[in-house]
């Protein structure tokens, strides 16, 4: 008897942690990180990320209550264009009248996040207020890495590591505990490497990072903006 069809988004049964508890795959729907589905395979953990046509320089993320069936708001990001990339006034693909900053109408000019907003916790404040990058140098740095922290609701600082030397590993720690990875972003599998997708880019996420899954999302979608930035992709 032949095994009933599965998701394209479902990937294999999640192995359980080292302390026995079952990690959660959170699958991505396409590689965009404007437009883009994360899920488990039940659905339980739910968010969307939409970013309209028509609204280019606004980046909303949801979450699906699985109770109510109805998406609820986690944050904003703006996208627009710092001034350190900020083209010259008349230039090509340039300003519209504010340098290329938030209202920026070319997609060109809304590439970047620049500002972001939780919701509930009023203005928008700049992302490096959030996400707060650290730089290579200094005694036993590595200059391929890349890092970047948060601090999420509980209290505990989250560190996103990239390492260009290691495509395939993108990985959340938390200060309780530096030496073990909490989330670790898999890429996308394709065919010849170059063909359709055989395997969906996917979030494994440990148990205990749950609560702060929200957080982890968003700082998730602007570090691996960064990563591709830098070219450590």
């Amino acid at each position: 008897m032949l095994d009933p069809p599965q998701s394209v988004y479902y990937i294999r049964s999640e192995p359980a942690a080292a302390d026995g508890e079952k990690a959660q795959r959170l699958v991505l729907t396409t590689t965009s990180l404007r437009n883009v589905v994360l899920a488990n395979a039940t659905d339980v953990l739910y968010y969307e990320v939409v970013t309209p046509r028509w609204e280019r320089h606004l980046t909303r993320v949801s979450r699906l209550d699985v109770n109510t069936r109805c998406f609820d708001p986690v944050a904003e990001l703006v996208n627009g264009q710092p001034p350190a990339h900020a083209p010259e006034d008349g230039a090509a693909g340039g300003a519209t009248g504010n340098g290329g900053g938030i209202g920026c109408k070319k997609d060109d000019g809304a590439k970047w996040v620049v500002a972001l907003r939780f919701h509930g916790t009023g203005e928008l404040r700049a992302v490096e207020d959030f996400l707060h990058t650290e730089k290579a140098a200094g005694a036993g740095r590595d200059p391929n890495e890349l890092r970047a922290w948060f601090r999420s609701k509980d209290g505990h600082k989250y560190t996103w590591r990239a390492h260009k030397k290691r495509l395939e590993e993108l990985q959340l720690t938390r200060d309780d505990d530096p030496d073990k990875p909490l989330v670790t972003f898999h890429k996308e599998k394709r065919y010849m490497h170059v063909l359709r997708m055989s395997q969906h880019p996917y979030l494994e996420v440990h148990p205990s990072a749950l609560e702060s899954l929200d957080y982890i999302v968003v700082s998730f979608l602007l570090m691996e903006r960064l990563r591709r930035e830098f070219g450590l992709t």
